[in-house]
């Protein structure tokens, strides 16, 4: 099956916040409940150490349950210094609070949107995406990977989404876990419960789970994307590992193959 570039809801500008955001907070819940990423996290760690790595700054950062790990993971190996930032085109600063709460601080995050494109001039390093890279078309995506390119940056993108029967069949029974855990998503919000009434929120949410699977690049289609960058002295690291149950994370890794500086120095 090829990629599709159908629309998501949570994409739209006008989509409203609060639905944008439950849907976040959402994955955040299904990422502490599956941890889907952990098979790769000691791979984005090895990389971290590799580069020297100051900064990790987060694409597209959601509900950021992902980063919380990782900074976890970073502090055992004894990275405690390594600052990671989360960024988001439409943050959910709730999340984004939550995430900084539970780290002690370690997590930061910008309230101002970022374009995962055109990152600003302060803000270089090694630079993440998980469950996000879907969302832009190939035009798009590769930009993202050129703006690392440019300015030296290191790029890890990580996708558990792929097409798949597999995915297919869980996302038509998505709608049974939003009604059981919207009462349970932190912090509590009585007009939450509503939306166990309402079938919108639920509706939006399956087809854009079915989007984001349909949009999710294959390990060739990246390797497709990189070829057409000017990146002679880039290594690239593209490639699945198993996940839970009898799903795969799809990754593609890039970084200097020299640097004589930490990423983000």
């Amino acid at each position: 099956m090829k990629r599709i570039q159908f629309f998501e809801f949570h994409d739209l500008a006008w989509f409203p916040q609060s639905w944008r955001d439950l849907m976040t907070d959402l994955m955040g819940l299904f990422d502490a409940i599956f941890n889907p990423y952990k098979p790769v996290i000691p791979k984005i760690v090895e990389a971290a150490q590799k580069l020297n790595c100051r900064n990790i700054i987060d694409l597209c950062s959601g509900g950021s349950a992902t980063l919380l790990r990782i900074q976890q993971s970073l502090e055992s190996k004894g990275m405690a210094a390594v600052d990671i930032i989360l960024t988001d085109k439409f943050p959910n600063l709730t999340a984004f609070q939550k995430a900084a709460a539970a780290s002690r601080g370690k997590l930061k995050y910008l309230e101002t949107p970022v374009d995962a494109a055109e990152l600003p001039a302060q803000l270089n390093g090694f630079r993440t995406m998980f469950t996000s890279f879907h969302h832009f078309r190939p035009d798009s995506a590769r930009k993202i990977i050129e703006d690392a390119v440019r300015k030296n940056d290191a790029v890890g993108i990580f996708e558990y989404t792929e097409r798949s029967l597999v995915w297919i069949i869980a996302l038509l029974l998505s709608p049974l876990l939003l009604w059981m855990a919207v009462p349970f998503l932190k912090p509590f919000k009585w007009g939450r419960l509503l939306w166990l009434l309402i079938p919108l929120p639920a509706l939006c949410g399956v087809w854009d789970g079915m989007v984001s699977c349909l949009r999710t690049y294959s390990p060739p289609e990246l390797k497709e994307l990189v070829s057409g960058i000017k990146a002679e002295d880039y290594c690239w690291e593209i490639g699945r590992v198993r996940s839970f149950g009898g799903c795969f994370i799809t990754y593609l890794l890039g970084y200097p193959a020299r640097k004589d500086e930490g990423a983000g120095s």
